[in-house]
């Protein structure tokens, strides 16, 4: 159940697939248990796929990359996330997070070239995105971190959450989204800025690889020019465009697990004989491998059409919320029906299905809850008035 098998991608992307899929099984899959066991990340992986080219994918030829599109970059997402959801996260967040800088003005690109974007396009650093508060998870106009211009510098104070990979030792800078006087604005803060500090790895019930830590910022200074897109632009940035594409991010890791569950509890459900015959012969059983195939195609095709779009410069609000809903909730459902399909044994942690039925439970509540990607749905068809 490969993206790579699938014949409406066109030959580039089954390429691409196929690549990062021997990769992910040759080099990725047989440390993910012990990384999950230990908390402990693999920056070498990651390297890997910068000397693959993965994280380029989305940058033009100009500064290095192979402006491979959105649903190439996805079927990457998908394939790694299917042995390894902690890398998939940490690549979606931390690969594009120059992406944007290439649209500043001319002196703010000469200014991050060197230290950032090239970096990050060859895969030796990654970001992180500041947004989430302990009061301002979804309802980002809620975020309390104050930016307030003092001469050619911006002062941050506040705090953030459930921040990805801000603690990793490759991870350049953090976009920080703060209140100023006319709106909000985002933020580069490069790591090691004095004032911007970090708490401890947060535990977690899945995605234990992936750093997720608390951010601090106490008078932190950052150049004036390090304002991204203007003054009082920083929410629109953020809900607008960067929550729709990073959703499609999400909705191909669920792909992945959710493709990755059916095929573990497609050759359990053969094996395994209970009251005389392989459990696959029990209609219980096959209903649920069934509603699995069945999920699984319909992800995918929302989760393609969505990149798609993206691809075609057309809107992708509504398109990247039906993805992100779907896709995620029917692979967390897919997680539970392998770990059902494994019985006793898919309780335990050696078995891959217990680590994939704990890391998707995240994916339906970042990047907004599956309530909100309804909210969003609903606006978009016109119900709310």
């Amino acid at each position: 159940m490969s993206a790579a098998d699938t014949h409406d991608y066109d030959e580039a992307q089954q390429l691409i697939a196929r690549t990062v899929r021997e990769f992910a099984r040759n080099e990725v899959a047989h440390g993910a248990e012990e990384r999950d066991a230990t908390s402990q990340f693999d920056y070498g992986l990651y390297q890997r796929l910068g000397d693959l080219g993965v994280p380029g994918m989305l940058y033009p030829e100009e500064v290095g990359g192979s402006a491979a599109g959105t649903l190439a970059f996805c079927l990457a997402v998908e394939e790694i996330s299917r042995v390894d959801m902690s890398l998939g996260w940490v690549l979606w967040v931390g690969a594009p997070g120059a992406v944007s800088m290439l649209r500043g003005s001319q002196e703010q690109r000469d200014a991050w070239m060197e230290p950032y974007i090239l970096p990050m396009v060859r895969g030796e650093t990654v970001s992180g995105g500041g947004i989430t508060e302990p009061d301002a998870g979804s309802d980002t106009a809620g975020a309390k971190t104050r930016a307030v211009r003092d001469g050619n510098e911006w002062v941050i104070n506040g705090s953030k959450i459930f921040i990805s990979n801000a603690g990793m030792e490759n991870c350049a800078f953090v976009s920080v989204l703060a209140r100023t006087d006319d709106g909000f604005g985002l933020f580069i803060v490069p790591s090691g800025t004095p004032g911007y500090t970090m708490g401890s790895p947060l535990k977690k019930m899945g995605l234990r690889s992936a750093d997720t830590r608390e951010l601090f910022f106490d008078d932190c200074r950052v150049p004036s020019y390090h304002l991204m897109g203007g003054s009082g632009s920083g929410r629109k940035q953020v809900v607008g465009s960067g929550f729709a594409l990073t959703r499609i991010y999400l909705a191909s890791q669920g792909v992945g697990v959710a493709a990755e569950c059916l095929d573990l509890a497609l050759e359990r459900a053969r094996t395994r004989v209970a009251f005389k015959r392989p459990i696959g012969r029990f209609q219980y059983v096959q209903g649920m491998l069934v509603d699995m195939y069945v999920e699984l195609e319909s992800a995918r095709m929302l989760r393609d059409k969505a990149a798609r779009k993206h691809d075609a410069r057309q809107p992708i609000v509504r398109e990247a919320a039906v993805a992100k809903l779907f896709c995620t909730e029917s692979a967390k459902r897919a997680a539970d029906s392998a770990v059902q399909v494994f019985g006793g044994l898919g309780y335990m942690d050696e078995t891959p299905v217990s680590r994939y039925y704990r890391d998707i439970r995240a994916a339906t509540i970042a990047e907004g809850t599956s309530q909100i990607q309804k909210h969003i749905i609903a606006r978009e068809l016109g119900v709310m008035g």
